[in-house]
């Protein structure tokens, strides 16, 4: 277990979080961007470009500031190379100009996945900016459902129609439970479980910083902005679920999900969400959320869909 100064000697190796204590966007290493705008110092290579999807209409501005007169309004679900970050960190410089980080999910630009050759049933997960859930195998058929980027969803057959394109049968969840759909099968790559390449996990909460840090040992790993309720200091374990699972009280899914049990205190749901850019600031709901591609690889880290209890130090 680490001590609180060997824990903020670790915590140097971590440039910052939504300029905290970075300088400018224009200065900013790749490494240092890829940080500010995701939030995290894992879950996005750092050689990445990014995009950043619109979760709703949203004025662009000439500057970081929600007083400066704005120069348009961007529709719902648009697509902009995220060019920068402003230096309170709370901005993305886009090529019209500056946009809250608010109203922006960072997402990685779509990458054609190969053609399956044979079915496989499991864990798929969009890769495009979104995709459209229908109810038949056809681009004509009602939509039921819109999911975005990092939507985790179950595959259980397939079928090519008759111009050639492939469809996946999908539902929410392994059980088949909630909305069943047909959609393009280009828009999903395959998830599969691997051993975890750590011995001794452990994950440090700042419910203060609102950020939450990975070590294997004495080893940093890496860190990510979360979106929590307050935490009282203590100690916990962490447990791996299943990797998509409907959300009780919320129209999304829990996905890739985990419960934080802290030692005296009720179990806390930690899960990567798609649906808001608010990571870095306190939860008003029990719910510890973190970005989706953070939590992708935090739960690959951690083990996959083992079971297994990972030790928790909440600060």
């Amino acid at each position: 277990m680490l001590t609180r100064r060997q824990f903020l000697q670790r915590t140097s190796a971590f440039a910052a979080l939504f300029g905290l204590t970075h300088s400018s966007a224009a200065e900013a290493t790749p490494l240092q961007f890829t940080t500010l705008a995701h939030g995290a110092t894992f879950g996005i290579p750092p050689e990445s470009e990014l995009l950043g999807r619109l979760f709703k209409a949203t004025d662009v501005r000439p500057k970081p500031q929600a007083t400066a007169q704005a120069l348009a309004k961007l529709p719902a679900e648009s697509l902009r190379p995220l060019l920068g970050v402003s230096e309170d960190g709370w901005w993305y410089r886009i090529a019209e100009g500056y946009l809250p980080r608010e109203s922006m999910q960072p997402i990685l630009p779509y990458e054609r996945p190969p053609r399956p050759i044979a079915l496989h049933k499991g864990y798929y997960e969009v890769i495009a900016p979104s995709t459209a859930l229908r109810a038949a195998c056809t681009p004509y058929a009602a939509i039921t459902g819109r999911y975005p980027f990092g939507t985790l969803m179950y595959v259980h057959d397939w079928l090519t129609d008759d111009h050639g394109q492939l469809w996946y049968a999908l539902s929410l969840t392994a059980d088949g439970g909630g909305t069943f759909g047909w959609a393009n099968a280009l828009h999903f790559r395959r998830w599969l479980p691997r051993p975890s390449p750590l011995s001794q996990p452990t994950l440090w909460l700042e419910s203060a910083q609102q950020a939450l840090s990975l070590y294997d040992g004495e080893t940093f790993i890496g860190k990510t902005a979360m979106h929590a309720p307050p935490l009282l200091r203590s100690i916990g374990t962490l447990r791996l679920g299943l990797p998509s699972a409907r959300a009780p009280r919320a129209p999304y899914l829990h996905t890739w999900q985990m419960l934080l049990t802290p030692q005296h205190g009720k179990p806390i749901p930690l899960y990567g969400v798609n649906w808001h850019n608010r990571f870095g600031t306190p939860n008003v709901l029990p719910n510890i959320e973190l970005p989706i591609l953070a939590a992708r690889q935090l739960y690959e880290l951690l083990g996959g869909a083992q079971v297994r209890e990972i030790a928790v130090v909440i600060d």
